[in-house]
């Protein structure tokens, strides 16, 4: 389009003068983040072309570099006090390759929008790099005048004047924190001040996140070369907070993912497209030794419901032995046992909590405890053991 072709025609475009400096810094965030697309074949194979804004304006291509000095180019010719900063980034270790040698650091800006610098990454609203280090275009507002005490966590400027904070964060402090997303925030959740990483974890640790009640989480441990360790973390989240438990193989280094989502009735999921959970935070754990004993398996409606369950956590238990199970599943109208398609009991009722001891089923049979609500009459799982 001829409106596009070059800066000052787009400049025009997008900024009219009817435009107050708030509409202007709007409009040139959302036509970057949507027309310019990430270049990950240029930056795997350490071939990026210019990141000036006349380049990226005519490639469409471009990393953060370009993304932001095209926001600083577009911004003065509307007018705008805007500037390029530049500093550390806690994402690039996560990206699903690595980073050529010459190539470290991230840009994003500041604008002056009444009288007050405000933090805006263009390049996170733009979209992500998926697993498979494919680009997905997604925008992402929160990364549009985003808070200094929430930017603080993900972005580190040379400059520390640019982290507009009172009590600016050191390098040491950043590297500490862990890699907490724009969705942790969005949700509404707050970090715990004193958690840093790694993170000394032992059987018995519990990790706990404050969130509001209409949250959902799961986890995920991983090894430290990034394959995904089966039942070896354990989320739940009673209303008003997050709570993970870690079980780690054997002693050393792992990280652990949290995922969450809007709550929505046990009932209510559908089992052939479920809701996405997005991805909270990512911590660095490390455990001194080993636990042999894997947590039990929980499925969606455990997690969607908000259920909590307080005893066994062993994921194995002994075949024929008898265990005593206790779970506060809010709303239920009953929990029961099941030992593969065969019912075997329930548990008693106390308001919101479920107890009851149950004799396991023979070694192979999975047990699972299953609720029923009164708005469905099947039951949906809840947790699974393994008889062992």
């Amino acid at each position: 389009m001829a409106r596009e072709a070059n800066l000052d025609d787009l400049a025009r475009y997008l900024c009219p003068p009817t435009y107050s400096e708030e509409e202007k810094a709007r409009s040139i965030f959302r036509w970057i983040a949507d027309r310019i697309v990430y270049d990950v074949d240029g930056l795997r194979q350490d071939k990026l072309p210019s990141q000036q804004p006349e380049d990226v304006l005519r490639t469409r291509r471009a990393v953060c570099e370009g993304y932001a000095r095209l926001y600083v180019a577009l911004a003065e010719r509307a007018g705008l006090q805007v500037a390029f900063i530049s500093g550390r980034s806690s994402f690039n270790d996560s990206l699903p390759f690595k980073l050529p040698s010459n190539v470290a650091g991230h840009g994003w800006n500041a604008i002056l929008l009444k009288g007050r610098w405000r933090l805006l990454d263009v390049t996170w609203a733009a979209g992500k790099v998926d697993g498979q280090a494919h680009f997905k275009k997604s925008f992402d507002d929160f990364w549009y005048l985003t808070s200094p005490e929430k930017f603080v966590f993900t972005h580190l400027p040379k400059d520390s004047k640019w982290q507009m904070l009172a009590d600016p964060w050191d390098r040491q402090r950043f590297e500490s924190t862990p890699q907490y997303t724009g969705e942790f925030f969005r949700f509404g959740m707050k970090p715990p001040d004193d958690l840093r990483q790694p993170v000394s974890v032992r059987p018995d640790t519990v990790l706990s996140f404050r969130a509001p009640e209409d949250v959902v989480a799961l986890s995920e441990l991983k090894d430290s070369g990034g394959k995904p360790l089966e039942n070896r973390s354990f989320c739940q989240s009673p209303r008003g907070s997050l709570e993970v438990r870690v079980r780690c193989p054997q002693a050393g280094s792992y990280r652990l993912m949290l995922y969450g989502r809007r709550r929505e009735a046990a009932w209510q999921g559908n089992l052939k497209t479920p809701q996405t959970y997005q991805g909270l935070v990512e911590i660095e754990v490390r455990a001194q030794a080993g636990v042999s004993r894997p947590f039990p398996k929980t499925f969606g409606s455990f997690q969607r419901g908000g259920a909590e369950l307080l005893a066994p956590f062993d994921g194995r238990l002994p075949a024929k032995s008898r265990q005593r199970f206790r779970l506060r599943v809010p709303g239920a109208e009953d929990v029961a046992f099941f030992g593969g398609k065969d019912f075997l009991g329930k548990l008693q009722r106390k308001g919101a909590l479920y107890e009851g001891t149950l004799t396991c089923p023979a070694r192979g049979v999975p047990l699972q405890v299953c609720a029923k609500y009164p708005q469905e009459s099947r039951y949906w799982g809840l947790v699974e053991y393994e008889m062992e």
